[in-house]
């Protein structure tokens, strides 16, 4: 058996979401997993906000995209 195999994987989840004045926001964040030798690892990093504000859908990125279909592919993982 090869211990010294590594495995990364990565996916993008939807946060709990939680309401402000009349708004709901879905935080998005990515979720990182490493395997190495018998250790595991997990990292979650923030990518966006999803705003629902009545009948408008908005998106909060926390970082800069340079692609903005990236940015429309993330806001349809929220399903109203």
């Amino acid at each position: 058996m090869n211990y010294n195999k590594k495995m990364r994987s990565q996916e993008i989840k939807v946060g709990k979401t939680f309401k402000i004045d009349g708004r709901i926001f879905y935080p998005l964040v990515k979720v990182t997993h490493w395997k190495h030798n018998q250790e595991e690892f997990h990292c979650l990093s923030p990518l966006a906000l999803v705003v629902i504000e009545g009948d408008m859908k908005y998106i909060l990125p926390m970082k800069e995209f340079d692609d903005p279909e990236k940015l429309e592919t993330l806001m349809d993982m929220i399903k109203v």
